[in-house]
Order: C-alpha cells, then sequence, then structure tokens
C-alpha cells in the first residue's frame, strides 16, 4: 500500500475477475473501434436531411467518415485505459493525475497536439477533402497532389509521379486547392494575316454569340484581344474564354474546331 498526496491508494495483486473486466473494457474498445466506420457513416448520413443547397459533397462525405472514425476509436480505447486505472485508484486521485500528465503531455509532445487540434478542427473547416487536387505550403518545400486520406493526426497526400507524403496537420497552415475554382481560362491564340485582322476579329464576334448558346461549358461570350503589334507576316489575336472549372481542354477543342470550320468557309488563313 502506498499514499499520494491526502488520499490513499491502494495496489491489491490483480484478481480474475478484475482481469475479466480489463478485459472486457478493451474488448469493448475494439469493438467499438471495429464498428466506427458504421457509426460514423450514420452519423453522416443525417446531413440527407439538411436543405439540398447545404448538403455535404461526396469528397465532404469521405473526409467526415473517416475524421469520425479515427476520433471514436481514439476516444474508445482512452475511455478503455480510464476504466481500467479506475480499478486501481480513487476518482479523485485518478481526476488529479490526468490533468497533471495532461500538462506534462502537452508540453513534452507539442507537436502531436498540435496535430490532433488540427485534425478535429478539419470536421468544421472544408479548406480540402479526400478525392481533391491541392497544393500544400510548408517550410522546406511545396506538397502537390491528391488528398487520398485524413485523420486526426496526419494528411496523406498522392502525388502526381506516384509517391505517397504523409504531411502532419499541424503543419498545414496554406492551402492551395485545384479543386475548387469557380472557372477555368480556355484561351486561344490566334495567328492571321494583317489584311484579314478585320474580317477575322468580325467572325469571331459571330462565333462567340453563337457558341454562347449552344455550348454548355462556355459560362459567358469569349473576348476578342488584338495585339499592338500589327506589323510583320501575321498578327497575333487572342480569344479569352472563361469555362466551368476543370472544362478549359475540352472547350478549347470545341472552339478551336469551330473557329477553324469557319476561317475556312470565310477564306481567313490561320498562320502557324
Amino acid at each position: 500500500m502506498g499514499t499520494f498526496g491526502n488520499d490513499q491508494i491502494t495496489i491489491n495483486q490483480v484478481s480474475m475477475d478484475t482481469l475479466t473486466i480489463i478485459l472486457a473494457f478493451f474488448a469493448a474498445a475494439f469493438v467499438v473501434s471495429f464498428l466506427g466506420g458504421l457509426l460514423a457513416r450514420r452519423a453522416v448520413s443525417l446531413a440527407r436531411f439538411a436543405p439540398k443547397q447545404r448538403r455535404p459533397s461526396i469528397e465532404r462525405t469521405r473526409t467526415l467518415k473517416s475524421l469520425l472514425t479515427s476520433g471514436i476509436t481514439l476516444l474508445a480505447f482512452v475511455m478503455a485505459i480510464l476504466a481500467s486505472m479506475s480499478l486501481f485508484i480513487p476518482m479523485t486521485t485518478l481526476i488529479w493525475i490526468i490533468g497533471l500528465f495532461s500538462a506534462a503531455f502537452g508540453l513534452s509532445a507539442k507537436p502531436l497536439i498540435s496535430d490532433l487540434l488540427a485534425g478535429m478542427s478539419f470536421i468544421f473547416n472544408v479548406t480540402f477533402d479526400i478525392g481533391e487536387k491541392v497544393e500544400f505550403y510548408i517550410p522546406g518545400g511545396n506538397i502537390q497532389g491528391i488528398v487520398e486520406e485524413i485523420n486526426l493526426t496526419t494528411t496523406l497526400v498522392r502525388a502526381a509521379t506516384g509517391e505517397m507524403y504523409t504531411l502532419p496537420n499541424g503543419e498545414i497552415r496554406i492551402v492551395r486547392n485545384f479543386s475548387r475554382g469557380k472557372f477555368s481560362n480556355a484561351n486561344i491564340s490566334l495567328f492571321v494575316p494583317p489584311q484579314d485582322v478585320a474580317r477575322a476579329t468580325e467572325v469571331l464576334r459571330t462565333i462567340s454569340n453563337e457558341t454562347f448558346s449552344t455550348i454548355e461549358e462556355l459560362l459567358e461570350p469569349f473576348q476578342i484581344v488584338g495585339s499592338d503589334n500589327l506589323s510583320g507576316s501575321k498578327v497575333e489575336v487572342k480569344v479569352v474564354a472563361r469555362a466551368s472549372f476543370g472544362k478549359a481542354p475540352d472547350l478549347r477543342l470545341q472552339l478551336m474546331d469551330r473557329i477553324q470550320e469557319r476561317f475556312r468557309a470565310e477564306n481567313i488563313e490561320l498562320v502557324g
């Protein structure tokens, strides 16, 4: 028997009943951990009752499931450890020990605490989600790739070259999200002979109005920007177009096909 402060801690020989109770605590924690994905999925599914415009995206749903699963697992085993300790230590003393240990642990494991708190904040922040293409600005170099997993302490990012980056959540400060833009630029540079600039510009204005009503990816009629340099054997005429986010390559091909077809009909030569 020993003393701790004003409370008395009695350490007895572990009986079979006590050992059975401890095993039951951890077995329950394993079960809760195993079922954490199901519990998280049920919790996230409640979002279907929200107004349509406020329902989370598929990516956000996957992120919440991953974070909640990690949180449920962590909570289950912490509770199992505390419940097991309470069999040997009076509750008042246990609370005092937990407070002292938390303070010491917080000072010695500050990076881990920072990662954990940052991971918990991701439940409420929607800076990035699983499946999105992002770039993290961190000391020592930037990391760009597709987010494959987010848990309470780390974020896993798959680079375009195939390697996997494990990024501590506490290191994430500045994020560039490629998957959440409102539009993509689909600009095209055309070169025509100086004598055809006026006709080419007029034809492009006509195409602009036509394509806006027929091509869904085009967000607004494209603009025609001429070059300041009108000398030489060719003049640059730039088409400035805005496409739906991520649709710029498809829109650029469609516009180029329409322009070439109309220019051929109008005998306007495109100079390489």
